[in-house]
């Protein structure tokens, strides 16, 4: 079974021109193959047009990898929430996974974990799709 993963590069790393980027990798049974480096037009402000994109392929699994977020703001809320809804009007499904901290508790916050799948892990959220198959 495939899952697609989307994450926002480590913040650390800069890319060669200051356009936001977001990696796009396929994890088949647990390995993991980096496909594409995908141009993000004002950064996540365009997250709900990535995933249409995607499911658009037949990329309906897909993961949004939080390891590299510190925290969330309200933009990013909405648009995790755009995304989310696009991702399921579609037939398909986004989970979230490594939120830190911080992350979890403004999820919590907001009443967003008990509307969305969050999990600890890339390797919780694919048995998370394993399971609602």
């Amino acid at each position: 079974m495939d899952i697609w993963i989307l994450r926002f590069p480590d913040p650390r790393r800069k890319p060669s021109d200051s356009r936001p980027l977001m990696v796009l990798q396929r994890n088949t049974d647990g390995e993991v193959t980096e496909l594409e480096t995908l141009e993000i037009k004002g950064g996540n402000e365009n997250l709900p047009d990535v995933v249409e994109a995607q499911i658009a392929k037949g990329r309906k699994r897909m993961v949004l990898d939080l390891i590299n977020e510190k925290h969330l703001n309200s933009n990013d809320l909405a648009q995790i929430i755009g995304a989310m809804r696009y991702a399921q009007d579609a037939g398909g499904e986004l989970v979230f996974a490594n939120p830190n901290p911080r992350v979890s508790e403004i999820l919590r916050i907001t009443h967003l974990d008990d509307v969305m799948a969050i999990c600890d892990s890339i390797g919780a959220a694919a048995d998370h799709f394993k399971s609602s198959e």
